[in-house]
């Protein structure tokens, strides 16, 4: 088939080489730096802002430890820009040979340099927190990347400071940054001072313009969304990571999105948004990529040929925690002409279910809670809407996914079993 021809090999090895491109490899692996304390800071909101009017007003009425909870949860997931702004620096400047951690602090405070602040009415300047939370995360990406790369070309072409050798190699190296860091925070401190005095505000208010409008359509919307499921999936059927290549760009988006839900929760208004991280994670990609826990339950209860049924033993109760490595290289569905309609539909017909059920009032939005990608299902949609009607979505999600893989799977179950069969009965006329 030319279809399959060009999936394999065209569009699989430039899945793999975005995959693997430095400045999208930094992005990801940068945000994930910072999820230990996005993930800490999701509990604490849950605690926090549980959606039983007795235990908020509890909470209130005993030395407002609702301000308490709020105050941890914006110390750690708050504090999401200025922690992917130093790790998304750090990854980078390492992929380049150079010292991670002086890029990163000079990102960091690059990043604040272009942070907008406040000031009380006793004259005391601060940052306001929902700048170095999901509002800054645009711009602390690309200060990163910019000052990473000026950082980087100064300590390559040797324009530094050097000691002598007997000097520590910490001491050497804070030396060293010292030429690059001064002309980095000098060209932010310049764009902020421009910015500033032409009227625009400040880089975040920018960048919200020119980058955060456009790809918020995209991510937040059901359209966008579908865009981005449908390249998910195609690369992982071509074998290549899609979560890798996609989500890249998409989950710092996500991310953004989540966070505008805390906040919104913490100050007891109305949820702004459908799509969000918890959203993608926990109720579109159940099983891991192509949804695929309904073949994973298939696989378990429903197989007739020996190797599926230890394969169903094998993969699933990993596919329970949304790992489904084994489904996706030893059922397989990788490259399998056989799978390929339902590995793509599943995962979209969850996003239509999930966004219109939503919409329509009949399940919450997810509440901002970050909630691990690899929470059960039930647990799941009930901690990241903070309602059983997520829970129950989440059954009803997993019985359309059985019902969409069931004959294809049959099929394959049927011929595998027959192959098994036959290759039984050539052993025994032997």
């Amino acid at each position: 088939m030319k279809s399959m021809g060009f999936l394999e090999k065209k569009l699989a090895p430039f899945g793999e080489k975005v995959a693997a491109q430095r400045h999208l490899k930094a992005l990801r692996e940068g945000v994930l730096m910072a999820m230990p304390l996005v993930l800490i800071g999701s509990i604490f909101t849950l605690i926090g802002s549980f959606p039983v009017k007795e235990w908020t007003q509890w909470l209130a009425a005993h030395g407002q430890l609702d301000v308490w909870f709020n105050r941890l949860a914006n110390n750690s997931f708050g504090l999401i820009a200025l922690l992917t702004c130093f790790g998304i620096a750090y990854r980078l400047a390492q992929s380049y040979d150079v010292d991670g951690p002086s890029a990163g602090v000079l990102a960091v405070g690059s990043f604040l340099v272009c942070t907008p602040s406040i000031q009380t009415k006793d004259g005391v300047a601060g940052i306001p927190y929902n700048q170095l939370g999901g509002k800054g995360l645009f711009t602390a990406i690309v200060v990163a990347m910019i000052a990473t790369e000026i950082y980087r070309l100064f300590i390559q072409k040797d324009f530094t400071i050097k000691m002598p050798k007997n000097v520590p190699e910490v001491v050497g190296k804070s030396f060293a940054a010292l030429v690059p860091g001064t002309v980095i925070l000098l060209l932010f401190g310049i764009v902020a001072k421009i910015l500033e005095a032409t009227g625009v505000g400040s880089l975040n208010m920018l960048l919200a313009v020119i980058v955060g409008t456009p790809l918020a359509l995209i991510g937040s919307t059901l359209p966008g969304t579908f865009v981005a499921v449908l390249l998910n999936s195609v690369f992982w059927f071509c074998g290549v990571n899609g979560g890798q290549v996609v989500g890249s760009v998409m989950n710092p988006i996500w991310l953004q999105l989540a966070d505008e839900n805390r906040l919104a929760l913490q100050a007891g208004q109305a949820l702004p948004n459908i799509i969000t991280a918890p959203f993608m994670d926990l109720f579109v990609y159940m099983g891991g990529g192509g949804a695929t826990i309904g073949l994973a339950i298939c696989l378990m209860f429903l197989s007739k040929s020996k190797e599926y049924k230890m394969l169903g033993k094998v993969s699933g109760i990993p596919a329970l925690f949304n790992i489904n490595t084994a489904i996706l290289f030893s059922f397989p569905t990788v490259l399998n002409p056989i799978m390929i309609i339902p590995f793509i539909c599943t995962p979209l017909i969850n996003a239509v279910v999930c966004y219109s059920a939503m919409s329509m009032g009949l399940v919450p939005y997810t509440t901002g809670v970050a909630l691990p990608w690899t929470t059960p299902p039930i647990m799941g949609g009930f901690l990241a809407t903070g309602s059983w009607k997520g829970a129950v979505l989440q059954l009803i999600l997993i019985c359309i996914s059985i019902a969409i893989y069931y004959p294809f799977f049959r099929a394959a179950d049927r011929a595998h079993l027959k192959a098994e069969l036959d290759s039984d009965s050539e052993v025994e006329n032997k």
